[in-house]
């Protein structure tokens, strides 16, 4: 959302308004939102698989060294 401000001129009288802010609209911050969001749940994902992946071969690993070791449990 852009905000205005009116500088002061060298005569002491106000200028002309000057927008500042983001520059995007309403619904490009709202899509740009919604892409940061789909990214990070992205992400979230991509971590939960790697740690199940890594839950999955230390399991794997502990099963085998049981094998080794004669299959006692």
């Amino acid at each position: 959302m852009a905000m205005e401000y009116k500088q002061r001129e060298s005569d002491g009288s106000m200028g002309e308004p000057v927008k500042v802010g983001t520059g995007l609209s309403l619904d490009e911050q709202v899509l740009s939102l919604g892409e940061q969001l789909a990214q990070e749940k992205i992400k979230g994902i991509q971590k939960d698989l790697l740690i199940n992946s890594l839950g999955q071969t230390v399991t794997q690993l502990k099963l085998e060294m049981l094998a080794m070791k004669g299959g006692e449990l």
